[in-house]
């Protein structure tokens, strides 16, 4: 486990400002699990406050830059990765549903939050589903087997309902 990126408890985030320079993205367990390489550091900062409706809230950024597998020549491909955060912080789903729609909730277990697993999760959900180098940074064997067009003329190729005509004929 992350050592500085211990649990936080409510107690302690009044006006605190949490800044983090860099944290090795190898301190990740479930992320290297997806990415090509466990590679870099993620900038992390946060600011802690209650709102004017009593609520624990947090603001700030994360930036990163991973690689994750090229779906299309199953190498590495950086990306880039850039995140505004608004977080509120609550004790149930319950409290969740009633949370604006400007923050992203984060179920707290006890009143306490394990900064590293949210960190972690924020990460994760910002990669992409699929992606992708430029077609031509791919291997260009691999860019030919993964392109969608057909190597046969179109004049050549059999109508797929040819079948459902013949049938509709008799």
């Amino acid at each position: 486990m992350i050592h500085y990126l211990n649990i936080l408890t409510l107690e302690n985030t009044l006006t605190m400002s949490w800044r983090l320079k860099y944290v090795p993205l190898n301190e990740f367990k479930e992320l290297c699990a997806i990415l090509a390489s466990n590679e870099g550091n993620a900038f992390i900062h946060l600011d802690f406050r209650v709102d004017e409706d009593r609520r624990y809230i947090a603001t700030g950024s994360l930036t990163a830059q991973v690689q994750v597998v090229c779906q299309r020549c199953m190498e590495a491909v950086t990306h880039d990765l850039a995140l505004d955060l608004s977080l509120g912080f609550v004790y149930d789903e319950d409290h969740a549903k009633n949370l604006p729609k400007d923050y992203d909730p984060v179920v707290m277990t006890d009143g306490d939050v394990i900064l590293a697993d949210m960190v972690e999760q924020e990460i994760i959900l910002a990669l992409p589903i699929v992606a992708y180098h430029e077609e031509s940074g791919c291997n260009p064997t691999a860019v030919k087997y993964a392109s969608s067009t057909d190597d046969a003329p179109d004049g050549e190729k059999p109508n797929p309902f040819s079948i459902l005509a013949q049938l509709k004929a008799k």
